[in-house]
């Protein structure tokens, strides 16, 4: 293999690297909104319940 074949090939790979790495972040903070999310609806949940017990 020469040396410019591996540049073009370490072009569309690194590319690939990235897309990889920006959609693993994408999804972390979906499920981190996700989790809060969930989080507070249990809070909202149980206060609505003190609120209709009273």
């Amino acid at each position: 293999m020469s040396f410019e074949l591996l540049l073009q090939l370490a072009g569309p790979l690194g590319v690939g690297v990235g897309v990889y790495a920006a959609i693993r972040s994408d999804l972390a903070r979906i499920s981190l909104l996700a989790q809060h999310a969930h989080e507070s609806a249990g809070k909202a949940h149980e206060r609505i319940d003190r609120i209709n017990s009273k």
